[in-house]
């Protein structure tokens, strides 16, 4: 993961990282000029744009999905995602169900913002986290606790296991 500056979003992720076996770790390294990394990179599958300009962020995004063609979706109140159209998690997850020979309807998705919601759509039970956007909830067919909570762990324990 490049980045500019260590945004909030960019220390949480970080930080998450952290926690993950090495071999799983991603790579995070803070970069002069974001403009400059992407041309001497092989592929980009997402960008992550934070700004505190909500309503500039919103026309920015607005702009690069009519003129590029890419997706934009949002992530959280002041984050878009920006990717190759396609590139949802809905869609990823899918193909490696179905690659596991397993079915969408045995999986079980949790999502809080407009980013999960491809993923809840295609999942066979859909949990929205407690602080999840309203979009999200509606489509929820189970609503648990915040995704700063061990709400998942113990929906997992209590209904899974």
């Amino acid at each position: 993961m490049l980045y500019e500056h260590p945004t909030g979003h960019v220390i949480r992720t970080r930080n998450w990282a952290q926690a993950l076996p090495e071999d799983q770790r991603p790579v995070f390294a803070q970069v002069d000029s974001l403009a400059q990394a992407v041309r001497e990179v092989n592929a980009v599958w997402k960008f992550a744009l934070t700004d505190d300009d909500i309503p500039r962020l919103q026309r920015f995004a607005q702009q690069v999905g009519e003129t590029l063609g890419l997706e934009c979706e949002w992530s959280w109140h002041d984050q878009v995602d920006i990717a190759r159209a396609g590139n949802s998690k809905g869609k990823r997850l899918a193909q490696w169900v179905a690659d596991q020979g397993l079915s969408m309807q045995d999986v079980v998705a949790f999502g809080d913002n407009y980013n999960d919601l491809s993923m809840l759509e295609a999942a066979g039970t859909r949990g929205a986290m407690g602080n999840a956007v309203d979009e999200v909830k509606a489509r929820a067919n189970i609503v648990i606790g915040d995704n700063e909570s061990t709400s998942i762990a113990e929906f997992i324990y209590r209904q899974l296991l």
